[in-house]
């Protein structure tokens, strides 16, 4: 009897270890999203450079999940846009699609190019699904106007820094000049006149550029010269009437009249239009630049770099000026920037959502955001902390570029930490972007509204022909080649005859169903 229930415990006890080897064998190591490794091809180009898999951060990423990503794009191809339209007229896709433009994903997901990904999420996607529990504001932004989320977009970290650029002026030529800080356009306006004719550089030559800008594009110049007048040179939500094109309204027109007298009499860079993303190193390193509207994250830094070349210089961060009863900025970050999606030819959707679920864990965002543990950041307290690596260059490269030599920071569609720039940013940008997100200056952007296929065909139409009529005009009255009053009239007659109107009734129409959501 004995005998008997000793083999029937041990047939027992090998049953139990079989199936537990069984169970062992089955399941994938170390939290691995595949047992094996798996390859899958993208498209992504960011800021010229195209996606590098091979990079640290997503060699990494390769080594935690078995999951690998080949970019398609050669490392010749610098154009996004470009790229992006001809893998569209090609026809041939990649398994992921990572691109600038949220709606011309949403529009390859009305043409059944990019599959829809709310049952993945819902199913494979923990860290995603938590993320849009906790922030339905996010949540909203991935929703197409057919009610699928066809991408994950790349998310900025909006609580913490809501806000990109402001306005900075030579405070030690104020003081020289015995001025006070501007607190409205026409403060503004004489501290710009004496800067031009009283020669604070004190090199008895008429040099000073009282205000200056950069930008590698005109749009990015005339945005923020016709912020200090609170005028916009985009579509924006307008109080009373919804959203309008904003070189249309009356408002605009009057901040170009200033402008042009401004420019007229001096007080603009007279190679405003022509000078590249360079300017702002030549201008202050001469000890030219007097007033700037610029990124805090870099801006911030020229009193450390020209202190000791330039005695006394202090080029810092005051509030925008007021006017008419407005003291505000539409600097303002969007809740997000691009996305990625996944093709509809891809064969292995559910591998590719656990992917993009890992960039949501706790793991995958700091990789994203800090890099590699123990070589550009260290853990102290439980808190990333950027490494000398990073933060110390011997040869002066910039926080950010080394970051981005690792692959970190590259958009595709992860989830901003605002402390990353905290951290690498020189502490009087930090206390600049502090300054404006509590002096309550940054105004809310419009959201990034969502469109159906056809609406979103004709509004891009009607888009690209409404901004070369603005960019046009702006130009040449800023300029003083013809004058705004007399042209005005016969401006918006064009702009009508494009299709201003038309646009301005589907911009209504999305934006009054993306409040409804």
């Amino acid at each position: 009897m004995h005998l008997k229930k000793f083999f029937v415990g041990m047939i027992i006890l090998f049953t139990f270890i079989g199936c537990n080897n069984e169970k062992e064998k089955n399941q994938i190591p170390n939290n691995k999203i595949s047992e094996n490794p798996k390859e899958f091809t993208i498209l992504a180009i960011k800021l010229g450079k195209a996606f590098d898999g091979e990079l640290p951060v997503y060699e990494k990423a390769y080594e935690m999940t078995n999951i690998k990503l080949k970019g398609i794009a050669s490392k010749n191809q610098s154009d996004e846009v470009l790229a992006f339209n001809l893998m569209i007229s090609a026809g041939e896709l990649p398994d992921i699609i990572a691109y600038e433009y949220p709606e011309e994903l949403e529009k390859l997901g009305a043409d059944k190019k990019v599959i829809p990904l709310e049952e993945l999420v819902e199913k494979y996607a923990p860290n995603i699904k938590k993320f849009w529990e906790e922030n339905p504001n996010y949540k909203k932004d991935a929703i197409a106007v057919d009610g699928h989320v066809y991408m994950i977009p790349n998310y900025n970290d909006y609580d913490s820094i809501s806000t990109s650029q402001g306005y900075y002026i030579r405070k030690d030529w104020l003081k020289k000049l015995g001025l006070k800080e501007p607190k409205n356009v026409e403060e503004l306006y004489k501290v710009l006149k004496s800067f031009r004719e009283s020669d604070p550089n004190e090199n008895g030559i008429k040099d000073e550029i009282p205000l200056f800008l950069r930008g590698n594009t005109s749009k990015k110049i005339i945005t923020s010269l016709v912020d200090i007048f609170k005028a916009e040179y985009t579509w924006y939500n307008k109080v009373g009437s919804g959203p309008v094109f904003g070189p249309s309204q009356e408002e605009y027109k009057e901040a170009i009249r200033e402008l042009a007298k401004w420019y007229r009499e001096g007080l603009i860079d007279p190679e405003i239009f022509t000078r590249d993303t360079s300017s702002r190193d030549y201008i202050l390193h001469n000890n030219f630049g007097g007033f700037t509207c610029d990124w805090f994250s870099s801006t911030g830094s020229y009193n450390s770099k020209l202190q000791k070349i330039i005695p006394g210089f202090d080029f810092s961060i005051i509030l925008p000026v007021e006017h008419r009863g407005k003291r505000t900025t539409t600097f303002a970050r969007e809740n997000y920037l691009g996305g990625w999606s996944i093709s509809s030819t891809s064969k292995d959707p559910i591998s590719i959502i656990k992917y993009f679920d890992f960039w949501y864990s706790e793991e995958g965002r700091r990789l994203w955001n800090f890099g590699i543990e123990g070589d550009t950041y260290t853990l102290v307290d439980g808190k990333p902390k950027f490494t000398d690596k990073v933060l110390k260059d011997p040869n002066g490269v910039l926080p950010l570029a080394i970051l981005r030599e690792e692959g970190a920071q590259y958009r595709l569609g992860m989830y901003q930490d605002g402390e990353n720039e905290r951290q690498w940013a020189a502490p009087e940008a930090v206390e600049a972007i502090d300054l404006y997100i509590k002096a309550g200056v940054v105004e809310l952007p419009m959201p990034i509204l969502k469109y159906t296929k056809e609406e979103m065909e004709e509004l891009s139409r009607i888009d690209v022909q409404l901004y070369a009529i603005a960019e046009e005009m702006t130009q040449k009255w800023i300029l003083g080649v013809s004058d705004v009053d007399k042209d005005w009239n016969n401006y918006i007659h064009k702009l009508n005859s494009v299709g201003l109107k038309k646009a301005e009734k589907i911009q209504k129409q999305a934006y009054k169903r993306f409040m409804k959501k």
